[in-house]
């Protein structure tokens, strides 16, 4: 029960009551017989996460509330709702994401942007655009909780807890922004923005099948 919904809770919630329930880990007795030295870990490769929400304040329109369901659409089962994610960053426009953490013993964490190549086929209508200078500046959020982006504009996002690192994304290329720790069923919520200076550009969206943007992994640490 516990860890279905966790699973859950990577995405939105229905009801946001459900996101102030405390979640019981279902790994029980896991910490003490790893760390007892009787039983070794099997080598795990990375876990890649996708943003739970993510979604846009923009500094100039500061009570704009953040774009929600941009690509839904209509059709005769009713609205249908794509797995895509919109990373979209200029002077004015920053981007809040949050992720939650899904497993044990995966327990360091690393922040990513990937993106395609300029020529690469997108599966969607919407371009893939970015200034070759742009230098993003990312940021930890003070969110103890789910973040309902359905309340979240510039005037109300959250405050800014600590600077995660800078970047100058690559076209074609996963760059790492920072690595940290998170542990098991945690809740981290970041900020993308123009780094101090740079006058950047960078938007892009994911889909079902490609995942461009920003992502986290998750890396061993039993």
């Amino acid at each position: 029960m516990e860890a279905a919904r966790i699973i859950r809770t990577v995405y939105p919630e229905r009801y946001v009551e459900d996101s102030k329930l405390e979640i019981a880990s279902p790994y029980v007795g896991l910490h003490d017989l790893y760390r007892s030295g009787k039983v070794n870990a099997s080598k795990i490769e990375p876990i890649l996460v996708s943003p739970r929400v993510i979604a846009q304040v923009y500094r100039d329109r500061p009570e704009r509330l953040a774009p929600v369901g941009e690509h839904d659409f209509l059709n005769q089962y009713g609205t249908l709702a794509p797995n895509e994610k919109h990373l979209f960053v200029n002077p004015n426009t920053h981007t809040i994401a949050q992720f939650r953490t899904v497993d044990f013993g995966m327990e360091e964490c690393s922040l990513v942007i990937r993106l395609p190549r300029y020529d690469e086929p997108l599966e969607g209508k919407d371009p893939f655009l970015m200034d070759p200078s742009s230098t993003l500046a990312v940021y930890t959020l003070d969110v103890p909780g789910t973040l309902d982006v359905r309340m979240l504009s510039w005037r109300t996002h959250p405050a800014r807890t600590s600077k995660l690192g800078s970047l100058i994304p690559r076209a074609g290329e996963e760059s790492e922004v920072a690595r940290f720790p998170c542990v098991w069923a945690s809740l981290h919520t970041f900020e993308v923005a123009c780094a101090i200076g740079s006058e950047c550009l960078l938007d892009v969206w994911s889909s079902q099948n490609k995942t461009w943007g920003v992502y986290m992994y998750q890396h061993q640490t039993v």
